[in-house]
């Protein structure tokens, strides 16, 4: 029975139960019962009728009332039931709604996937296989499967589910100069949205090169032979026209092999626009256009032209707030052992003479390099280095400098604290009872003998040791003495520091430029920090002290 008929049933037995009303009127029925006694019976019969109808008059009043409620009350049951099912009805539909919700949007995302798809196709100018093949597809590619087959049909009730999703698979669709069109949506582009701008290029840029350039390979003759690409074979020129409009230029390695290398920032195909982005980002574009800067056993550019590079880097490194990024790491790495080689001079661009005389041309490059043209950063090692190399014709500095020495003047510029406590660089001694003991003794015969010498015989981790104790109590006079008359104390908390027993460690790193790192115990460090940085240098007599501190 459908609703339609339910209804025309409802309004029958309506009917029926108004006609029954009617009948069932007491007054009429005994009224007519008593005309009929009246006609039929002796009056003396009359009397007893009446009696008798009197008797049961209430009963039967009675009894057509129940039959009434009873009646509608069966109507009412059935109406609540037939409702109640098609309540249940309504429910279990509700599945198959849900479904077709879920097959709708899936559909719509992937249509809209493939046709994007399709015209990064086009702008590659390459096959569907080719394509298809790309790391960066395929990884779009099972990001669409991923948000379509993961319960999606739990997460359509969160309103913005729907469209982060659709956000996060069409950003995974991204060629290099679609990740670069994304800045003419920014206005006063931050260093946060230009390094989303920098992450989302890097995606394919890389892969994009090699494939350009290996299908450079047939034509390397024809590109050593012909300068105007006009008189490149068609496909050829296809491939060019594709590359370029990806940023890309033509080059050609030691050997004369011709391949691409993206520039987006200056180079030839640059857009306009680059430059809105931050400036701080461009070290990590540096860093991809340039490749690695070494070659085995020397430098792959020439040393002006690496030292450059360097400088752009060097803003990045400086700029960069999160340096435990991978991209991060690997800019340091570059930055740290190239500057290395570039001080120490190569085969090519040697330091030393042959006659064992400082190279002109070295000491040059020290002057440039000394006076701020290369960066901020190696600017004082550089100074260091030609002033030693012109007195002596010897460099100390030089002789023990390392990468890590590199990594240490760059954290120092940046104000940050080199490394962990334990590193395997650092020499750790615990600050216990026994070492406590031994820094009160040296602090008590430095004081009785009021004598330099005790202090100038002492490492700096020793030094160290004595100045945090002359904090704890307040002895001016004895800090100053292991301070050069121009280091620069910047650690505010360290003053307020009463006892030794705040310092769990102490860990001595053994460079050029000489390193302490006081770690605060950890029952401390919400009060302190969790360490403070104490830097050192030597003087021409050899005798250490402190030249910074910072917390």
């Amino acid at each position: 029975m459908d609703d339609q008929q339910f209804d025309k049933r409802m309004a029958l037995l309506k009917k029926s139960y108004d006609r029954m009303e009617l009948q069932l009127n007491p007054d009429n029925v005994f009224k007519q019962i008593e005309e009929e006694k009246t006609k039929a019976l002796p009056k003396q019969l009359i009397t007893a009728q009446q009696k008798h109808a009197v008797k049961w008059q209430k009963p039967a009043v009675w009894i057509a009332s129940v039959a009434s409620v009873l009646l509608v009350g069966l109507l009412v049951s059935f109406y609540t039931l037939n409702q109640q099912e098609n309540t249940h009805s309504e429910v279990t539909q509700d599945v198959p709604v849900e479904k077709a919700v879920e097959e709708e949007i899936a559909d719509y995302l992937t249509k809209k996937f493939n046709s994007k798809k399709e015209d990064i196709r086009k702008e590659l100018k390459v096959t569907k296989d080719e394509l298809e093949a790309f790391d960066f597809i395929k990884n779009a590619n099972s990001m669409l499967d991923f948000y379509l087959t993961t319960n999606l049909h739990l997460k359509l009730t969160d309103e913005n589910y729907v469209e982060i999703m659709e956000e996060n698979i069409m950003n995974s669709l991204i060629t290099p100069k679609r990740a670069l069109e994304k800045i003419k949506t920014f206005r006063n582009i931050s260093f946060e949205e230009s390094f989303a701008v920098y992450s989302n290029y890097v995606i394919s840029v890389e892969e994009l090169e090699r494939f350009y350039s290996k299908l450079l390979e047939p034509y390397q003759q024809q590109l050593k032979e012909k300068d105007d690409v006009k008189q490149y074979p068609s496909d050829l020129q296809a491939i060019i026209e594709a590359a370029n409009n990806q940023y890309m230029e033509l080059k050609t390695d030691g050997n004369g092999v011709f391949y691409f290398k993206a520039n987006p920032i200056d180079g030839e195909f640059a857009p306009q626009y680059v430059n809105q982005l931050h400036p701080d980002v461009f070290g990590y574009f540096e860093y991809l256009k340039m490749g690695y800067l070494l070659l085995a056993d020397d430098l792959r550019y020439t040393r002006e032209k690496t030292a450059r590079s360097l400088k752009i880097m060097e803003r990045t490194l400086l700029a960069d707030v999160n340096a435990s990024s991978l991209d991060y790491k690997l800019l340091e790495e570059t930055y740290k052992n190239t500057w290395v080689v570039l001080l120490l001079g190569t085969k090519q661009y040697p330091a030393i003479a042959i006659d064992g005389q400082p190279h002109q041309d070295y000491m040059k490059f020290l002057e440039e390099v000394a006076s701020g043209k290369y960066g901020e950063v190696m600017k004082k090692t550089a100074a260091t280095i030609l002033g030693e190399l012109q007195q002596t014709q010897h460099s100390a500095t030089l002789s023990q400098l390392t990468s890590y020495d590199i990594w240490t003047i760059l954290l120092q510029t940046r104000q940050e604290t080199a490394g962990y406590i334990n590193d395997s660089d650092f020499n750790v001694v615990d600050m216990n009872e026994s070492r406590i003991a031994q820094v009160k003794g040296i602090y008590e015969q430095y004081k009785n003998n009021n004598d330099e010498a005790i202090i100038n015989q002492l490492h700096p981790i020793n030094i160290a040791s004595l100045y945090l104790y002359a904090v704890t109590i307040d002895d001016k006079a004895v800090q100053n003495a292991l301070l050069t008359p121009d280091a620069e104390v910047d650690a505010s908390m360290l003053q307020t520091i009463q006892s030794l027993d705040v310092f769990s460690q102490l860990g001595e790193y053994n460079g050029i430029f000489p390193t302490v790192a006081a770690r605060v115990a950890i029952g401390n460090q919400e009060k302190y920090g969790r360490q403070f940085l104490i830097k050192f240098s030597k003087s021409e007599e050899g005798n250490y002290r402190i030249t910074a501190i910072m917390d």
